[in-house]
């Protein structure tokens, strides 16, 4: 696991809620505190939608950041900065898989409880930190660096700035 900060917190931000920068990513949950506090939780209902669009998504179990941000944009968007905000990402099973393979690592899919990346402001504060749940507990850290640098090369290949803390 990482922390890192994130000096440039208006460009971080404009490529988090205004450009698809994120867009890949799946919404464990997110919470927003300006003059009130939501959360939000990002499992699916199935119900809510028709079989054509249940059908067209990749995983149906959370929902995917393009879907969630103009909604999260209206709650932030404002002449006043929000108190905090935290957004839990967590990468796709197609993409750990595709991890999983690029890296040669000997991990099952099945034992990767999740890939995260959560990402935190408060009091003019922007971190991001890194976070992996394994299915049962394993010793072997190979795949909690892997993904440590495999999200400070996804920050880098977005210009976006960031100091490890």
């Amino acid at each position: 696991m990482i922390a890192l900060n994130i000096p440039e917190k208006k460009d971080f931000t404009s490529k988090l809620f205004l450009q698809n920068t994120f867009d890949s990513f799946l919404v464990s949950q997110a919470s927003f505190t300006t003059g009130t506090s939501l959360s939000i939780d990002g499992r699916l209902h199935r119900d809510y939608f028709t079989d054509a669009e249940w059908e067209a998504m990749e995983q149906h179990d959370l929902v995917r950041w393009s879907m969630l941000k103009p909604l999260c944009f209206q709650i932030i968007r404002g002449n006043r900065l929000p108190e905090q905000f935290k957004i839990v990402f967590i990468l796709s099973h197609a993409n750990t898989q595709k991890l999983l393979a690029d890296s040669r690592l000997s991990f099952s899919p099945e034992q990767v409880g999740g890939l995260f990346l959560n990402i935190h402001y408060e009091q003019s504060s922007l971190t991001c930190t890194t976070g992996i749940s394994f299915t049962s507990f394993l010793m072997d850290k190979t795949l909690e660096h892997t993904w440590d640098d495999m999200v400070k090369r996804f920050l880098k290949t977005r210009e976006i700035l960031f100091e490890e803390l």
